[in-house]
């Protein structure tokens, strides 16, 4: 457990040392979150749209 939580001392000094792998873990970070809107939108957009049946007879698919 002890060499766990040394890794992680060590990796978070690494990058307080050196801000291009800063950089790198935000950029990694970001990629990240962009990949998962990209994918929640594509699946927004591949469902079926609901209309309210007090809505429907209005309206005309558009």
């Amino acid at each position: 457990m002890a060499s766990v939580w040394e890794s992680i001392v060590g990796f978070l000094d690494e990058i307080g040392r050196n801000p291009a792998y800063l950089f790198l873990l935000l950029g990694l970070i970001f990629l990240l979150i962009l990949g998962i809107v990209v994918h929640h939108i594509r699946k927004i957009r591949n469902q079926d749209i609901w209309v309210h049946q007090a809505w429907g007879s209005k309206w005309k698919g558009r």
